[in-house]
């Protein structure tokens, strides 16, 4: 009897206006895709991360860690936004109740842990229907093969949010692995978590498979230029994962693989196009970029949180009034100190904050955007652009980290050479010789944060470096991340606990106060 894929109250799997062409109807509620074109057709509008927002995926990823900072300027915010902001201000100081204060406020519950979940499930009613449909193998390996690596990449980010960091922990609570689409009997409704362990097996597991089936198809099959899941993407996100499991040796190798076998380019900073008035940054987050291998999420989604403004009212002739606006959170100073002179990434992947009066650009102001398409203001552009992507920088960052770990320090420091000579102006740039040891691996460390501020990685690799010392400030009001702070692992959301009572909560740090 052929499976059913239900459309479950509260949770859209399928994207019906996108796929009805694609579907044979059953009934108001089931749909039944009929070959693997129409499988694929549904894997895209169920479980891929597009940019029209329809999960919440991204939006604590830059707004954790030390990269942004609160503006420095007396301007406030709004009265008629109170409410938002302090739900803003509970995510910023790492409450322990921020999705209890976000509720409390109105504020949209940015529930990271079901938009994944929803996307998983996408994924794995692709996986069970890939029998029951007809196509050809190397078609039915396609569809397996996107699948495979979507969930990956989804326990992945889960994991990484949820779960303690895999040097730090694997034998903590990391996420509930949900391998199937079916729904379950009611006595095994209710999940519980695996460890973190757990998990990154099954992401090296479904990595591998992916690989496999990949490597069945032909050339053309294994890499498009489009947002679908490809071989040098799962390439990539092994090099990633086997990275963060420090495991020196794969993380090297996959790393090597995107380098070398595929014609993906550095893109050099120096020849970028030149700035216009309509486009003052370029759009590395764009096909049309040679290091990008992969697309992915919202920009709204991402920015939720740090886009947002202060203002200032000045009383002037007549009665009238006046209203002066800022960027409420900017890249912090310590970001923007650590790029030497002569290094393009500064003013090239972040955009400086637009004044809307005089309408220029501050020159000692930066905002916490970039890489993404810009407005003429610098300022997150449009509904139909990418957030973030995978891009053939990492590659050589994964590849310098592992090597350099792997006493292959030889090799760490060429990779960094071919990466930085893209990136600096050609007079102004130093090669890193002579680095080796400890100093070596801390050179690589500032370099993987300047290259890829803001892309939604600084976060994680905060976690996996030993989970340091942070400082928020609020105003005047100063909040501290301590060494190995629980809050380095987010809390589960009062939402998510109350549907299922056997999950069990993170360890919670104690209520921050200023």
């Amino acid at each position: 009897m052929k499976r059913i894929i239900y459309i479950l109250t509260g949770i859209v799997l399928l994207s019906l206006s996108s796929c009805s062409d694609f579907l044979e109807p059953k009934s108001q509620s089931e749909y039944v895709p009929k070959d693997a074109n129409a499988l694929q057709e549904m894997l895209i509008g169920s479980a891929y991360p597009k940019q029209d927002k329809s999960n919440f995926l991204l939006p604590f990823l830059s707004f954790l860690d030390d990269d942004i900072q609160f503006h420095k300027t007396d301007y406030e915010f709004s009265i008629n936004s109170l409410k938002n902001i302090e739900a803003k201000q509970a995510v910023y100081t790492w409450q322990p109740d921020m999705f209890f204060i976000m509720e409390r406020n109105g504020y949209p519950l940015q529930n990271i842990w079901e938009g994944y979940y929803n996307y998983i499930l996408g994924a794995n009613a692709a996986l069970d229907y890939i029998g029951d449909v007809n196509g050809t193998e190397a078609e039915k390996n396609y569809v397996i093969a996107q699948s495979l690596g979507l969930r990956a990449f989804y326990y992945f980010m889960l994991v990484n949010h949820f779960g303690a960091p895999y040097n730090y922990n694997k034998q903590a609570l990391g996420v509930p692995l949900k391998l199937d689409s079916n729904l379950l009997p009611e006595d095994q409704l209710l999940m519980t978590r695996n460890t973190v362990e757990e998990v990154y097996n099954q992401i090296v597991d479904d990595l591998n498979e992916a690989e496999r089936l990949f490597l069945t198809l032909s050339k053309d099959k294994q890499y498009e230029p489009n947002y679908l899941v490809s071989l040098p993407m799962i390439q990539l996100l092994k090099s990633r994962v086997f990275l963060y499991m420090e495991n020196w040796k794969d993380a090297a190798i996959y790393a090597n693989k995107v380098i070398k076998d595929w014609s993906f380019a550095l893109v050099d900073l120096n020849n970028l196009p030149s700035p216009t008035v309509a486009e003052p940054y370029y759009n590395f987050t764009s096909l049309k970029s040679s290091e990008v291998i992969w697309l992915y999420g919202s920009v709204s989604d991402l920015t939720v949180f740090n886009d947002e403004s202060v203002e200032y009212e000045e009383e002037g002739y007549f009665g009238n009034t006046t209203t002066y606006y800022r960027e409420a959170f900017i890249a912090s100073d310590n970001l923007i100190e650590s790029f030497e002179d002569g290094d393009l990434r500064k003013e090239k992947y972040i955009a400086k904050e637009f004044n809307k009066d005089d309408k220029v650009f501050y020159e000692d102001s930066y905002t916490t955007f970039g890489k993404y398409k810009l407005s003429a203001t610098g300022e997150p552009s449009g509904s139909e652009n990418f957030a973030l992507s995978f891009r053939l920088g990492e590659a050589y960052l994964n590849l310098a980290e592992a090597a350099a770990h792997n006493n292959d320090e030889s090799t760490a420091l060429s990779a960094l050479k071919t990466l930085l000579a893209k990136r600096y102006e050609p007079d102004k740039f130093v090669e890193p010789t002579g680095l080796t040891g400890d100093a070596l691996k801390t050179f690589i460390k500032n370099e993987r944060r300047k290259e890829l501020c803001f892309e939604g990685q600084r976060w994680f690799d905060l976690r996996r470096y030993g989970m340091p010392q942070i400082i928020h400030r609020w105003g005047e009001q100063v909040y501290t991340l301590k060494q190995n702070d629980p809050s380095y692992t987010m809390p589960i959301p009062d939402a998510v606990l109350i549907k299922n009572k056997k999950l069990e909560q993170n360890p919670l740090a104690p209520k921050r106060e200023s």
